[in-house]
């Protein structure tokens, strides 16, 4: 039984705009509260320490993982609670959003691919004491303006909603937030139709299939996008083939793929 637990949300976190509603989730669901609250800004070789305790420091999507953290601030919250530690481990989801059980953080909130998947928790006491560590010599403080200022008004941690927004889709930004699967559900449907008949059914398909040649054409024919996009984008192709898996894959005909 422990009475602490520590999570990390991601700089995707500030960026969405979901802190309050992360924070609102896990008190009402666990009945936890923040003990104590503060800031980091990570470098290579500090995220890289932080993961290597856990042996996650490798996977082909770790370099990515690497550029999401580099120099940009996490948010570090020790909560309170009975069993508080074990019921937040329950309560993440797994790696992969698709795969996440219904009811945890990684099943909800637009979550569809395993760089920006939102919530980071401590594997046992004796490791959150070793991340703590690291993170209070990273640590930038209770008050951190560079996570206020990332906001940026609209979700921006999906790789999907990323895409359909190149594709100069109107994008509903409530669908997705009490499922994530409803939410890819929604955006494949959207994308193939946007897709259908043209010549970004062939590169579209490809992305599906999580071949880096799809995004590369992808990204010739809609023209150049931000590193942040370029990296959510990236992080799409780890997660495309579970998508498939788990949803049925997209059909060819309808994609108009040859």
């Amino acid at each position: 039984m422990t009475l602490f637990g520590l999570t990390v949300y991601g700089p995707e976190v500030a960026r969405s705009g979901l802190t309050v509603r992360l924070d609102d989730f896990i008190r009402k669901t666990t009945g936890l509260q923040i003990e104590e609250r503060f800031f980091s800004i990570h470098s290579r070789s500090s995220i890289e320490a932080f993961y290597s305790l856990t042996g996650s420091s490798g996977g082909k999507h770790w370099p990515l993982v690497l550029d999401l953290f580099d120099l940009r601030p996490g948010c570090a919250t020790i909560w309170r609670g009975s069993n508080a530690l074990e019921v937040l481990q329950k309560l993440k989801g797994t790696t992969q959003p698709a795969l996440a059980a219904a009811g945890t953080v990684r099943s909800r909130f637009h979550c569809d691919n395993p760089v920006t998947n939102l919530i980071h928790v401590s594997d046992s006491e004796r490791i959150m004491a070793d991340e703590l560590k690291i993170l209070r010599a990273q640590s930038t403080g209770e008050i951190d303006e560079c996570w206020l200022e990332l906001d940026t008004g609209y979700t921006t941690h999906s790789s999907l909603l990323v895409l359909l927004r190149l594709l100069g889709a109107p994008i509903n930004e409530a669908q997705g937030i009490e499922s994530a699967r409803a939410h890819a559900m929604g955006a494949f449907e959207q994308i193939r139709s946007v897709a259908s008949g043209n010549e970004l059914a062939k590169p579209v398909e490809e992305y599906f299939l999580g071949r880096q040649s799809g995004l590369a054409s992808l990204l010739t024919k809609v023209g150049r996008v931000s590193a942040w996009d370029d990296l959510i984008l990236q992080a799409g192709l780890f997660a495309m083939p579970v998508w498939r898996s788990v949803l049925g894959s997209p059909s060819r005909q309808r994609l108009g793929a040859g």
